[in-house]
């Protein structure tokens, strides 16, 4: 009896708490290393893991601060994987198209998903999760719109759901691309324009060509650069639902977010510190989705609504309808 008292005590520690959550995150970092597994999915289940235990009340000081402060500044070191000037390689016409295609499968996905009955948050997130880079945009949206039990539970099944749709793109979109008639270049463009997790992206590049997989990259970090837009466009989408006036103020995150694109882009930023800071990235936005995961109710996570996988699967048909049509038109 005196040990479980110690233990409730330990878990009720903010920095015991979040002890945990962060060896949940490197965990799930290097199983899915050293597996090819979506690492988001192993910390989302690593995560509702501990709610079904009964150990997120217990957690919560911890909890929060993986799901606010740590989730929020990883978001923001993204900004640290992308340069102007390899963007540049890219080609101008389509690191511009890539917005055209996340802001019209951000609309389209959230449109898709209000018209099969969601609410506007959990359209949202969904469209945001598929229109960009998947676990991370999502969590990224969440942390925009306003906080409920209702918008845990989403962002803890569309990083899910999500990351399946990936995987499954990984396997299929090369295929699909070689059925089309896409040159090598057309191949990465299209793979990193549709395809929503990072290292999907890269995967499904390296199994046609390195080339293939230089394209895809670049193409991927073209999306992501269109993180902050869509973080605003959501939170003003938000807004304008509930009738607020003038243009919101860009989130914190966000601008922290440029900072750091603008460092790298200005060589600010020592070559050396480039992966150290990918991987704490890597582990914050880890962290954060277990310990988002781990605060929605176990109850709810029998209560997988067929709407949401259908809105994440619509968005899904729609970003790469949009990636391929870019890819025919601008890559010759």
């Amino acid at each position: 009896m005196t040990h479980l008292v110690a233990e409730a005590r330990h878990l009720r520690h903010p920095a015991f708490s979040a002890a945990i959550i962060g060896v949940l995150a490197a965990a799930a970092l290097l199983i899915g290393r050293a597996t090819g597994f979506p690492a988001p999915v192993i910390a989302a289940v690593a995560g509702m893991g501990l709610g079904i235990a009964g150990w997120s009340t217990r957690m919560a000081p911890g909890l929060s601060w993986w799901a606010k402060p740590g989730l929020k500044t990883g978001v923001a070191l993204l900004g640290a994987q992308i340069a102007w000037t390899e963007l540049t390689a890219l080609g101008l016409p389509v690191a511009l198209a890539s917005g055209g295609v996340v802001m019209a499968s951000l609309a389209a996905g959230a449109g898709a998903g209000l018209l099969l009955g969601l609410p506007l948050v959990e359209a949202l997130i969904a469209a945001s999760a598929v229109s960009i880079c998947g676990a991370s945009a999502a969590m990224a949206a969440a942390s925009a719109l306003p906080e409920t039990e209702q918008s845990r539970r989403t962002a803890a099944l569309v990083v899910v759901g999500v990351n399946l749709l990936s995987t499954l793109a990984m396997v299929a979109y090369p295929v699909l691309a070689r059925h089309l008639g896409f040159s090598e270049r057309q191949t990465g463009v299209f793979l990193g324009l549709s395809i929503h997790d990072v290292a999907q992206v890269v995967a499904a590049g390296a199994s046609v060509s390195p080339a293939t997989e230089a394209s895809a990259a670049l193409s991927k970090l073209s999306r992501i650069l269109w993180l902050g837009p869509v973080v605003v466009a959501v939170a003003l989408a938000m807004g304008r639902s509930a009738g607020a006036r003038g243009f919101p103020a860009p989130p914190l995150f966000v601008w922290a977010f440029a900072a750091m694109m603008a460092a790298r882009s200005a060589d600010l930023i020592p070559a050396a510190v480039l992966p150290a800071l990918a991987t704490v990235s890597q582990l914050l936005l880890l962290g954060g989705v277990a310990a988002i995961s781990a605060q929605v109710a176990p109850r709810d996570l029998m209560r997988i609504e067929p709407r949401l996988a259908w809105t994440l699967i619509a968005s899904t048909a729609i970003v790469a309808t949009l990636a391929a049509a870019t890819s025919l038109a601008l890559v010759l």
